[in-house]
């Protein structure tokens, strides 16, 4: 069976997270399962062999300054150009889309099309089966947009919101709703790994910043994000903690943990880790997070990390909810900064949270892993 992963890359740590959950779980129902992936910017074809995932043809490179398109591979059999780590589109059997946060307004339709809607009528034809992951949706307010996703819901065999709020964008516009379903995140399964050189007496509390929060709000939004981050760190070491930045993706991710630091008089440790399973394991082995990042986000609540999170989109304000834990949303205009972190620092406040968070997260896996039932019985059909 050959198996294409879209949406995931090596770039964004929550993607990646998502790439080694299917891998790890689709191979241990398919030890003989195949995957591939394209090749781009975000996952160079270095990155996908590495991961023993071959690469899709569509992609070209450059010999002695001639550009060689790879798409030369398809015309020769699945075992010779599996010789170079190429699949060809034509020997894909099927496709999981696990985007995690690509279809919506602020997206657009042609990143809605490229992805999957200008290729999937085409894809049913040729016998592909189609399968969105659990992912969030919407708002769909742009015509274009709507028809593009018109097109996904209906051809698709499987589409999975991982909230309510994105279940009804997407529900409401499809054609097809019996395929239509609710499950949250599945990296919740994914067991962490604890990198051996992470110093547990140095870092105690995370902080793990986003540039979303600056980007999708207004200049005001900007200088209350950095603000929010300042205060954070100065009330943790005011309580004798030991925060620190954590790096979940980017250049910008570490430039705003770079800002906020030139900003004080101590400053703390930034880490960056490259491994998504080792930066869940750091999340694991900290007394406490504060995150901006979904994925931080889902790594505390289902390994029961005292954790709050600011927002900047509706994803995290469900996630919260799935776990009951409202009140772990931090605004970046917060007011009562001091007892927020009662909440998790304190220990008879952490005793009780930790208890909930334990007995909401075996609820959630539990969904999670029905969701790859229904998944691998389509699969296996």
């Amino acid at each position: 069976m050959v198996i294409e992963l879209r949406g995931v890359e090596f770039v964004n740590k929550g993607a990646e997270l998502m790439l080694h959950a299917i891998l790890s779980r689709v191979k241990e129902r398919f030890p003989k399962a195949e995957f591939v992936m394209e090749v781009n910017h975000r996952s160079t074809r270095k990155n996908i062999v590495e991961n023993g995932i071959y690469a899709k043809t569509n992609f070209t490179i450059k010999k002695a300054g001639v550009t060689v398109p790879m798409k030369i591979f398809d015309r020769f059999p699945k075992s010779f150009s599996k010789k170079f780590n190429l699949i060809s589109d034509k020997d894909i059997e099927v496709i999981l889309d696990a985007s995690g946060f690509a279809f919506g307004d602020q997206w657009g339709a042609e990143k809605a099309g490229e992805r999957i809607a200008n290729h999937i009528e085409k894809w049913k034809i040729q016998g592909k089966k189609v399968i969105l992951m659990p992912q969030a949706f919407g708002p769909f307010k742009d015509e274009r947009l709507r028809k593009k996703m018109g097109i996904i819901t209906k051809y698709a065999d499987l589409v999975f919101a991982r909230d309510p709020i994105s279940y009804e964008y997407i529900k409401e516009l499809s054609v097809n709703s019996a395929n239509i379903r609710l499950s949250p995140d599945f990296t919740n399964l994914i067991k962490p790994e604890t990198p051996n050189n992470f110093d547990k007496q140095m870092c105690g509390v995370a902080i793990i910043p986003n540039k979303k929060m600056i980007v999708t709000g207004t200049p005001e939004d900007k200088k209350l994000y950095y603000n929010l981050l300042e205060e954070l760190v100065l009330n943790l070491l005011q309580r004798n903690e030991k925060p620190f930045f954590l790096i979940h993706e980017s250049r910008d991710d570490f430039q705003i943990a770079k800002d906020v630091n030139d900003s004080l008089d101590q400053e703390i440790p930034i880490v960056q880790e490259e491994n998504p399973l080792k930066v869940k394991g750091i999340i694991k082995e900290s007394k406490a997070v504060v995150t901006s990042r979904f994925h931080g986000l889902v790594s505390c609540l289902s390994q029961a990390i005292p954790c709050l999170s600011t927002a900047w989109s509706h994803k995290y304000k469900m996630l919260l909810e799935d776990y009951d834990y409202q009140n772990g949303l931090l605004e970046i205009d917060e007011k009562n900064l001091d007892d927020k972190l009662d909440t998790i620092l304190l220990e008879d406040n952490r005793v009780k949270l930790i208890e909930k968070l334990k007995l909401k997260a075996l609820k959630q896996k539990e969904k999670s892993n029905l969701m790859w039932e229904e998944v691998f019985k389509v699969v296996e059909e």
